[in-house]
């Protein structure tokens, strides 16, 4: 039972907010019990202490002793076994006086205090089951306050304890009833918050058995990213599945025509030519696998992992490109800030970032430009520019195509361009060129 609670949602706060609430009441429940208790004993303390004024008020002294009226102003001094007792002791703790209420009590307390000392406690009268309490106070009587004496009243506990146990019983009861309403209100909460998770769970079933092709519901903005994300990876799986097969297909048709040729091919009429033109169709058919294989993995989906951080990866594109036109070398003027990051798969990006430079390494004439930044929007801002030919309008939509270079002098199978283009067409992005009035042209693309 406890095993299958605890993997639920709502088991688990369940479970944890009983104990959170159990622990609470605990807790009030301890310091109200507390509090009542400190007010309920300060206030019979006070009431004590009224008595002992009241018995130093009708003392007269004698000699040694002090003297009292045979009735005394509170009657439940004067009554036998009244609950409340008054006693006066000596400096030597000597029984001097006690109240007619104490004449069946014969061992009374006989500790005797110094001047203005106060004791307010419980206390157990020897051979009897009762609980009393008890106030003490030492008096300094005569004018040089030569004579000490210690004023003792005692009353019958059971009524406090009484009081205490009435207010723990009443205490108890609104609080376990505060907790069922408590309880249930947390059980109709959870079953209220938890509501859009089950809301996800019938639309994710819904789709499994075909009735819908993404996650559909009025979702609360805490589950919206979760039910994107999910309709994002469930779109850029069947457009991936969809891209596979068309790619598949592009591939077998593409080498339909190399492997016709390869099945004509005589070598024993001229194997010169037949060992030319075997060379030529593998040659082909090579290109025609390296081109599909590109247009396969590229236009990845958008990541919706985390940023990636964009600096770290230009400058290592950068040192690359170094390299490979090392009997190129070309000026290269770049920004962008350590914060710059691009929402999106790593991959993307440096396929985007290496076509856009290695064209402007290949076509410029010896400075690149590169600035990158982030707008308010988080989206990711590049511009590349180089000081090459340029690119207008017209020869800017040409490029863009698959199989078509800028410059026929150049090696490469042109398809660069074609796959920056994929790549920001799969994030929904923008891509121009610009010409630049001193000659060149800059890139800009937005993601």
């Amino acid at each position: 039972m406890l095993t299958s609670w605890l993997k639920s949602l709502k088991g688990r706060l369940t479970i944890v907010t009983s104990l959170v609430l159990v622990a609470f009441l605990l807790l009030v429940s301890g310091v109200l019990e507390h509090a009542f208790r400190s007010s309920l004993y300060e206030a019979k303390q006070r009431e004590l202490q009224l008595h002992v004024y009241t018995l130093l008020a009708v003392a007269e002294p004698d000699g040694d002793s002090l003297q009292f009226p045979p009735v005394l102003p509170e009657q439940r001094f004067n009554q036998p076994d009244s609950g409340l007792i008054g006693v006066v002791t000596d400096a030597r703790g000597r029984v001097i006086w006690r109240s007619a209420s104490a004449l069946a009590v014969p061992q009374l307390p006989t500790h005797p205090l110094p001047q203005g000392r106060e004791v307010f406690s419980g206390v157990s009268l020897p051979g009897q089951d009762k609980r009393y309490s008890s106030f003490r106070q030492g008096i300094a009587w005569g004018l040089d306050n030569e004579q000490q004496f210690t004023f003792v009243v005692l009353e019958d506990a059971a009524p406090v304890a009484a009081q205490l146990e009435q207010f723990r019983s009443t205490l108890w009861r609104w609080l376990g009833l505060g907790a069922l309403l408590l309880v249930l209100t947390q059980w109709l909460v959870m079953g209220w918050g938890l509501a859009p998770l089950r809301s996800v769970a019938r639309a994710l079933k819904k789709m499994q058995t075909g009735g819908s092709d993404k996650l559909q519901g009025d979702f609360p903005r805490e589950l919206q990213p979760l039910t994107d994300n999910l309709n994002l990876l469930i779109e850029n799986e069947r457009r991936q599945r969809e891209k596979t097969r068309n790619t598949l297909a592009d591939l077998a048709h593409s080498l339909k025509t190399p492997l016709a040729v390869l099945k004509g091919l005589n070598f024993s009429r001229d194997p010169k030519v037949a060992y030319h033109n075997l060379i030529e169709q593998v040659q082909r058919m090579d290109s025609i696998i390296s081109y599909q294989l590109s247009r396969a993995v590229t236009g990845s989906p958008k990541s919706i992992l985390r940023g990636v951080p964009v600096a770290p990866l230009l400058q290592k594109i950068l040192e690359a490109l170094e390299k490979v036109y090392r009997d190129k070398p070309a000026e290269v003027r770049w920004k962008c800030d350590g914060e710059t990051l691009f929402y999106g798969d790593e991959g993307d990006l440096m396929e985007l970032l290496g076509n856009l430079l290695d064209n402007a390494y290949k076509y410029g004439d010896g400075k690149i430009s590169v600035d990158i930044c982030n707008d308010d929007h988080h989206k990711l801002l590049i511009a590349v520019a180089d000081n090459g030919p340029g690119i207008d309008g017209e020869k800017w939509q040409q490029v863009i195509r698959r199989g078509v270079r800028a410059d026929e002098q150049q090696s490469g199978q042109g398809i660069g361009l074609a796959v920056v283009t994929d790549i920001v067409e799969s994030y929904e992005g923008e891509i121009s060129a610009v010409p630049r009035p001193e000659g060149g042209t800059e890139i800009r693309v937005l993601l």
